[in-house]
């Protein structure tokens, strides 16, 4: 019987070489069973991808029936476990974002990767700590996982460029799949949803209170209220967050000047952008570009 405690699971990614080396690896377990309800979490972004089996998935305060067409992620720490009516097959695929920026994606869903995979701990909020993707073709994103895994574990010459090929083609599924079939959070509010996901969607744009509370169909002072309550963040600093998660990419993964980077991701002075990426990263833009583009 395999079960996954704590500790064990930590020691086990400080040793990953795959995940210093390239920022992601895998935990393959063809045979988990796990009939005991043990909450536990890691410090990077984990996807818990159960490929085959039936079981009831424990995140956060929610539970989940599981058959093996589903994804969860969970961010950071996020406390979760899987307790199993008999063997089920899962792979966990663990990503460190912290340290290595995650592929460029493409078209629009280079909008949704950061919203699946938080870019950094301090961007968490109660609404994107655990997410849940229903997969609706579990066969090929089953394949993908175990080539990867098989990749990741060959040792073979170029495997590593393989796996990165394999871990991209991964993460486009996934943004599909996330965009084809929805995404369930813990708790989840219809009305604040809608006001969440229009802010993920027009963090650019100017906003104004009065239209996200007619948006939602509430007064302006109670969307303040029950918004804060949702995602832990105030509708304003929510957005910030959003501003800056889109500068963060960019940052890692673009030679875009500064400046550019600044209006693109909607702020529209450059020295409120500086100031408020030091507040929250205790580093200024430039130095966070240099620090995470250095070979």
């Amino acid at each position: 019987m395999l079960t996954m405690r704590p500790k064990a699971n930590l020691e086990r990614l400080t040793s990953s070489q795959s995940l210093r080396d390239l920022g992601f690896d895998t935990r393959h377990y063809p045979d988990y069973e796990n009939p005991t309800k043990r909450m536990h979490g890691v410090d990077v972004v984990l996807l818990s991808c159960v490929l085959d089996g039936r079981g009831r998935h424990f995140l956060g305060h929610e539970v989940f029936v599981e058959d093996g067409t589903s994804i969860s992620i969970v961010n950071y720490g996020q406390r979760h476990d899987i307790v199993t009516d008999g063997p089920m097959d899962v792979m966990n695929l663990f990503v460190d974002p912290t340290r290595y920026p995650l592929p460029i994606m493409p078209g629009a869903f280079q909008s949704t990767l950061p919203q699946l995979i938080s870019l950094d701990p301090r961007l968490a909020n109660r609404s994107n700590r655990i997410i849940r993707i229903p997969i609706g073709s579990p066969q090929s994103m089953r394949e993908t996982l175990l080539l990867l895994h098989r990749e990741l574990r060959s040792g073979r010459h170029a495997y590593e460029e393989i796996a990165v090929h394999l871990y991209t083609s991964f993460l486009i599924r996934l943004c599909r799949e996330a965009v084809d079939n929805g995404v369930t959070r813990p708790a989840a509010d219809e009305r604040l949803e809608r006001v969440r996901l229009l802010l993920d969607e027009r963090f650019t744009d100017r906003l104004r209170l009065d239209d996200l509370a007619e948006h939602a169909g509430m007064s302006k002072t109670y969307l303040c209220r029950k918004f804060r309550d949702y995602t832990g963040r105030s509708v304003f600093a929510y957005l910030v967050d959003r501003r800056l998660e889109s500068a963060m990419h960019r940052l890692r993964t673009s030679d875009e000047k500064i400046a550019a980077i600044a209006v693109e991701s909607g702020f529209s002075d450059l020295g409120f952008f500086n100031r408020t990426f030091r507040s929250r990263f205790d580093t200024t833009p430039g130095e966070y570009r240099s620090r995470v583009q250095a070979p």
